[in-house]
């Protein structure tokens, strides 16, 4: 998996191949990725609790650091595809209805041939 944000193999299934595996940092960081999208999965919870068994301690306060950091990626990457969204809203509002229209009708009177 690579950090660029792609989250398209962050399953459950994925999560306990990389633990089968012996790869629990991975496997950690999808348990806590789908615990973040669905907190009120215990199931989620106890998996995540056993894969950190397996990790080596970090300081305490790192988890909290690198979540906080998750989260505040996540927050930018959703600013600007709403950004992106407003541009396209705006450049739809902008267009001439009836200038549309228009042209659609002359679009379809060219096939009714």
């Amino acid at each position: 998996m690579d950090s660029d944000g792609d989250k398209t193999f962050y399953t459950v299934t994925m999560a306990r191949v990389y633990a089968d595996q012996g790869r629990y940092a991975q496997s950690a960081r999808i348990y806590r990725y789908l615990l973040d999208q669905t907190p009120d999965r215990e199931d989620l919870r106890q998996a995540l609790n056993e894969v950190r068994a397996h990790l080596p301690d970090v300081p305490v306060e790192w988890p909290s650091v690198s979540g906080t950091i998750e989260r505040w990626v996540r927050l930018l990457l959703r600013r600007n595809t709403l950004r992106c969204l407003e541009r396209v809203a705006g450049q739809a509002s902008s267009v001439n209805p009836q200038r549309f229209i228009s042209s659609t009708r002359r679009f379809e009177g060219s096939h009714d041939s």
